[in-house]
């Protein structure tokens, strides 16, 4: 029986496994993985754009996208807190030498990696091509005062010649530039610009931009959009960056925080009145800084603002943050000096040492500190509120006590006897409204009345151009000595709307305007012509910010030119996306820009 049994069990288990092995197995081989959809960013910064020449492109938005497709010797970089700083790019690196007289030559090693799109090199020769072309007056491009401060640029403006440009190539990879002077602005403004972007050989005026050395390349360009996508070629592809982007031409503010808020793009650089009260409320929001402001100019060649202390009365009765309620923008911010926010100072950042302060336990009942609000970039601006007017805040109703005083001892007290006096600016709403609201304060604060006359912008250069000297009968008539020349010269405007800005980022051109008397003002003062000498002089940066900032002062001080405002903007990311970081004027820098995915 045992044998037996032994034998029906083994023939049980030889049954199931033979019913085992009959099964089919289960298919255990995971799926194949799903290929990453593309990443790609939508974002509505820009108006139509017509062309992608990096030396022709003005519509606004244009800047952004010339920086992802091309690059220039230096490249921007994120500093850190959100903003750009100027590194190498195309050129691996770079040596200056300056001469007795303060001239300095740049030599720029370009690298070897560096490629156009199509696979050829970039070449030293390419960038004396762009250069010599921005700088022809033959080809009358908006950019070409850029190169101003390269040696040999007043030639070609004299002469037409482009190759009297002090800009030379040595082999393939060795470009040389020789500068008049030593000025700081020029690596940032004209070495990593994006209207001095290398030109690719043998390109035309039709197909410029069709082959780039940037991150991206251009796949299409209609009114409505630009689109970029990742180039093969560059020595530095960012992994984790957009594959493409699209440039949506703007449809409004309202339109585009619409489609932000819809998911049908990623980001918009205008936002409408709703969000943007928000931002201001919350107190952790400064408007991006615009180089670009509003002001008042004064004829000084005739009475009554010949007198400085009526000058200086009108400048210090304006309400500036009532005026920007008044004019309704939410960007726009008071103007503490005549060189706008967004302009840059050169020299190193002064260290600040934070107050000492007694330690103590925390009160668990007390308010959290403020959080601080977004960082703004280092300008000049900046650095004048730190280190020039931080001890010198004004109150409004002192300021304007001081001005009636000034007024009373200019021979008009409480504004009795004071002429009318007519202010022009260029037709538009804004500047209709600006104006309204500087005659209210002028009226209110100095009981003067001043009229308002909206003129067109031909009339309004007309009226800031000095008067031709008048005829004589004969030529034996009486020569007019100097002051009566002036006196006939004077334009026929008394008070005029102005715009304050300057051919790129640098103070020194805005505060020149002022300089030596041939200005619509007439104003003309030694000191601040010796310190504009100066600053022009200067091999120090350090030095020269100083006596930028010094001139500024005389002139805030000598009122020849009231500023009001200065603009701003403003830009929001879609929820979930980081990596931004931008530049003053609307430019931003999308390159590593990525979204956060984890909570999809």
């Amino acid at each position: 029986m045992g044998k037996k049994w032994t034998r029906q069990l083994c023939a049980l288990l030889a049954l199931l496994l033979c019913a085992c092995g009959a099964a089919p197995a289960e298919d255990i081989t995971p799926p194949p993985p799903e290929e990453p959809a593309p990443r790609v960013l939508t974002v509505r910064l820009s108006a139509a754009q017509t062309t992608l020449d990096p030396a022709a492109v003005t519509a606004r938005g244009g800047e952004t996208i010339l920086y992802h497709l091309f690059e220039n010797l230096l490249r921007w970089e994120d500093d850190g807190s959100g903003w750009a700083v100027a590194v190498t790019g195309q050129a691996e690196r770079y040596t200056v030498e300056t001469d007795y007289a303060g001239n300095a030559t740049y030599t720029f090693t370009l690298r070897e990696d560096a490629l156009w799109s199509d696979g050829a090199a970039v070449t030293a020769q390419d960038f004396v091509d762009a250069w010599q072309r921005l700088a022809d007056p033959a080809n009358d491009l908006p950019h070409r005062e850029l190169l101003s401060a390269v040696s040999g640029y007043d030639q070609v403006q004299e002469t037409g010649d482009p190759s009297l440009l002090a800009v030379s190539a040595s082999g393939r990879r060795t470009l040389t530039v020789k500068l008049t002077g030593s000025p700081p602005w020029f690596l940032e403004e004209v070495c990593a610009g994006a209207h001095t972007m290398p030109l690719y050989p043998g390109s035309s005026a039709n197909n410029r931009g069709a082959v780039t050395n940037g991150l991206y390349t251009a796949a299409s360009l209609t009114a409505e959009e630009v689109t970029l996508v990742r180039s093969e070629t560059y020595y530095a592809p960012c992994p984790d960056g957009p594959e493409t982007i699209l440039f949506q031409t703007s449809a409004g503010s309202e339109a585009d925080y619409a489609a932000l808020l819809a998911g049908e793009a990623d980001m918009t650089a205008e936002l409408p009145a709703e969000p943007l009260e928000a931002l201001r409320e919350s107190g952790l929001w400064t408007p991006e800084p615009v180089s670009e402001a509003w002001g008042v100019l004064l004829n000084t060649r005739s009475a009554p603002f010949d007198d400085p202390g009526v000058r200086q009365a009108f400048h210090l009765s304006i309400d500036r943050q009532a005026a920007a309620d008044a004019l309704g923008s939410l960007t726009a911010r008071p103007a503490s000096g005549v060189v706008p926010y967004g302009i840059a100072d050169y020299g190193e950042r002064p260290a600040v040492e934070p107050p000492v302060q007694e330690p103590s336990l925390p009160d668990p009942n007390a308010d959290p500190e403020p959080e601080e609000p977004e960082p703004t970039c280092w300008d000049f601006r900046a650095h004048s509120l730190q280190v020039v007017t931080a001890d010198h805040a004004h109150d409004y109703d002192t300021d304007c006590r001081y001005a009636q005083a000034l007024l009373a001892q200019a021979g008009y007290p409480g504004g009795s006897g004071f002429p009318a006096v007519e202010y022009i600016y260029v037709e538009s709403d804004a500047a209709a409204a600006l104006a309204q609201a500087l005659q209210a304060q002028w009226q209110t604060q100095l009981g003067v009345t001043v009229t308002l006359r909206g003129v067109s912008q031909a009339e309004y250069d007309a009226a800031l151009l000095p008067a031709p000297p008048e005829e004589t009968e004969s030529e034996t008539a009486e020569v007019p000595d100097e002051g009566e020349a002036a006196e006939n010269a004077a334009p026929a405007f008394q008070m005029a709307a102005c715009r304050l800005s300057a051919p790129h980022s640098d103070a020194e051109p805005i505060l020149s305007r002022w300089y030596g008397g041939d200005n619509p003002s007439g104003y003309n003062s030694d000191a601040f012509n010796i310190l504009l000498d100066a600053a022009r002089t200067a091999v120090s940066p350090a030095a020269r910010d100083a006596y930028l900032h010094d001139a500024e002062a005389i002139l805030l001080a000598d009122s020849p030119v009231i500023p009001v405002l200065s603009q701003g903007g403003s830009s929001l990311l879609g929820e979930g996306w980081t990596g931004l970081y931008r530049a003053p004027d609307g430019v931003y820098f999308l390159y590593g820009l990525r979204r956060d995915t984890a909570g999809d």
